[in-house]
């Protein structure tokens, strides 16, 4: 009897672990006598469990979350929490599961390239995750791990596609996948239509509680112009947002609901994101894909510098190349912050123009089940 066929998935990062996995799940669908196999380099791979994909990862997180190449400060807390020590198992891990994978679907970076191409030597299909030549170009190194190691390359947008076509690489533009794996519900969570919803996006990792903070206190400043209620799309760990506003005028109340003495209210919304986005009129965002999604769904967001390496005045400006001016970056005390964001919600204009750059962004979805049908085709 012959040997089925095995899939390993390699990611680098929270939204990547989201989109892997979604391709995994597809895949198992197309492909139901396949083995699929899991490994997130970064954070604990939560998206593989979700999925039921077997998970490989090591469990482990770092402080840069997936973001060391942001500076070197990032890197040097890295190396402190033990990258090296994690690297090694990485490369011991996939030595050992050379021999058992048929094919590598990796979504992420360079990064992931250079590990699964050295130290997996099989067919590789690379889904390009936060890479676009609207960003910046490609480095030399990352042109050549590309053009040695990857079967395909599944990019962003076209602009990055025509770009390494003209280099000879096997790039391809199947659509945008960051939409796929956000379903939206109907979830209306018991908000009155009339209301004024702020959306909350705090991002995913460590740096997430002290951007919280941040947002809670420009919200609480908000409300005192115009009545509002908050809703935070949140996957974070309800002792540690305890922790990080124990010493504010926030408390957290039954573990649904954040309220400032003030009178301020958050609802807190588990696995809603998408909802969230679409229940919104505008978004404070401290995220990093998060928030090119919320803008894909035509809801305007703000951002300003935070805590971390996600939230740099450098990555929002990577980012605004490409969610244009359907992100606005504001800066100042928090004060100034609340007073530029309620400007941006009582401009009618503005916020429909904001909206409509948004969708545009990223005009095709669906490309999960396109970059899954390429894999069960490599297979045969």
């Amino acid at each position: 009897m012959p040997k089925s066929k095995q899939v390993l998935l390699v990611s680098n990062g929270h939204a990547e672990d989201l989109a892997a996995a979604m391709i995994g799940a597809k895949l198992k669908i197309l492909a139901p006598n396949v083995a699929i196999k899991g490994l997130a380099l970064v954070g604990l791979g939560k998206a593989y469990d979700k999925q039921e994909i077997e998970n490989l990862g090591l469990k482990r997180t770092l402080p840069s979350g997936g973001f060391a190449k942001e500076g070197f400060f990032y890197f040097f807390q890295d190396i402190l929490a033990g990258f090296f020590g994690i690297f090694s198992k990485h490369i011991r891990l996939l030595r050992r599961l050379r021999h058992e994978t048929d094919l590598v679907v990796a979504v992420g970076d360079a990064y992931v390239v250079a590990l699964c191409g050295f130290f997996l030597k099989k067919p590789l299909i690379f889904v390009d995750g936060p890479k676009s030549v609207k960003i910046a170009g490609y480095w030399p190194i990352e042109l050549w791990l590309m053009k040695r190691f990857c079967k395909n390359i599944i990019v962003q947008d076209k602009e990055t596609d025509d770009y390494l076509k003209k280099l000879g690489l096997p790039s391809l533009y199947l659509g945008s996948w960051v939409m796929d794996y956000v379903p939206v519900t109907g979830e209306e969570f018991g908000i009155a239509k009339e209301t004024t919803v702020i959306g909350i996006l705090p991002g995913t990792r460590e740096e997430a509680y002290a951007n919280l903070k941040m947002i809670l206190e420009v919200l609480d400043l908000m409300a005192r112009k115009k009545p509002l209620l908050g809703l935070i799309a949140s996957t974070l760990d309800k002792e540690k947002i305890k922790k990080a506003i124990e010493k504010t005028n926030w408390s957290l109340i039954d573990n649904r609901k954040l309220v400032s003495t003030g009178g301020t209210t958050v609802l807190i919304a588990e696995g809603k994101f998408g909802d969230v986005c679409v229940r919104s009129q505008l978004i404070i965002g401290l995220a990093g894909i998060a928030n090119e999604q919320a803008v894909a769904f035509g809801t305007p967001v703000i951002c300003f510098p935070g805590s971390g390496a996600q939230t740099t005045m450098r990555r929002w400006k990577e980012i605004h190349k490409i969610t244009g001016d359907s992100m606005k970056i504001v800066t100042g005390t928090a004060e100034e912050k609340a007073g530029q964001i309620i400007g941006v919600l009582n401009n009618k204009q503005l916020m429909a123009t904001m909206s409509q750059i948004g969708k545009e962004s990223k005009p095709v979805w669906g490309a999960t089940d396109k970059i899954a049908r390429l894999a069960a085709e490599s297979l045969r």
